[in-house]
């Protein structure tokens, strides 16, 4: 297939029927973008799906309901799927919805390992990929799945070690995993191709060493939101995913939190909730600066884990 200009600023000249192709397989960027927030922890775990559009702004509203209340499972999408894997009380579960839709959460199949912690997972338009975790004790296993079929996740390969509440995200080639425990806080980025299975290899080194933060990401560029060093912190940090070096530091959320959860329509990033929370911000990729004011979560929760049908993974320019 021909390669064309980069999807994140539509630029160049296109046919219609390549818009249209585009549009269908979740890489065109448009303003009708859903974000989705699955579970989380409201002093127990909650089943809720709350949905955004984020190209505008206000409060999220209700989507439907998980297969099985949890928290802290790892999440992954295209335009027409967004998947939730594993969870609290170690789960193996594997559910998803049509985002483009509303509704309750339909059985997909079972990770290789039961395990929570996995925080966020890393997708391309093809595969999503789920790292690390705890199950109970600290997992190195990557698992991938086949977003368009059903059914059980199979090996992929293992992280550089064992690592919980590590930070997941994705360009359209790369799966980068940032922080987490192993079994100290870690200060640790490491990546795979998406495409061959294999184990991680480093990347470089985040400017704080920090576990249960959350990822946003263009095609080309991927931020830390916030997380755990020794309390909540609003830091976002940024990479650019094609390189290889250490991160960079980008802005600050509006407010100090861990446990959040992050998308973006590859252009604005999104992060919400965080220990009781309800508050959605957002800002802009290229630029950085200080997070805006979005809206609110239906209810405060810590891990509302989200994709969307047009994050950094699924805009390859192609």
């Amino acid at each position: 297939m021909a390669k064309y200009p980069q999807l994140d600023d539509m630029q160049g000249v296109w046919k219609m029927k390549e818009v249209s192709d585009a549009a269908k397989s979740g890489l065109w960027r448009s303003v009708g973008t859903r974000a989705l927030f699955g579970g989380g922890d409201a002093d127990g775990a909650v089943d809720i799906i709350d949905y955004i559009t984020i190209a505008t702004t206000g409060n999220a509203l209700d989507f439907g309901d998980l297969s099985a209340a949890r928290y802290e499972t790892g999440c992954v999408g295209t335009f027409t799927r967004s998947i939730w894997g594993g969870g609290t009380g170690v789960s193996n579960v594997i559910d998803y919805v049509n985002p483009q839709s509303t509704g309750d959460a339909a059985d997909f199949g079972n990770l290789t390992v039961a395990r929570h912690k996995t925080n966020l997972g890393a997708s391309n338009s093809i595969r999503g990929l789920f790292g690390g975790g705890e199950a109970p004790g600290r997992s190195d296993v990557i698992d991938y799945i086949t977003m368009a079929s059903t059914g059980d996740a199979a090996d992929f390969g293992n992280l550089l070690a064992g690592n919980s509440g590590v930070a997941g995200v994705s360009s359209p080639t790369r799966a980068i995993w940032m922080g987490g425990t192993a079994p100290s806080t870690t200060n640790v980025i490491q990546f795979v191709e998406i495409d061959t299975a294999g184990n991680a290899v480093d990347f470089g080194d985040l400017v704080t060493a920090t576990q249960n933060s959350s990822c946003s990401s263009s095609s080309t560029r991927a931020v830390l939101n916030g997380g755990y060093a020794g309390g909540g912190i609003s830091t976002l940090t940024f990479i650019t995913m094609a390189s290889q070096g250490n991160s960079n530091d980008f802005g600050d959320r509006s407010e100090a939190s861990d446990s959040t959860g992050a998308t973006s329509n590859s252009v604005r990033a999104i992060t919400a909730g965080g220990g009781t929370s309800t508050v959605i911000d957002y800002y802009n990729i290229s630029t950085g600066g200080l997070a805006l004011d979005f809206g609110d979560l239906t209810a405060g929760r810590a891990t509302p884990n989200a994709t969307s049908t047009a994050h950094g993974g699924l805009n390859n320019g192609i």
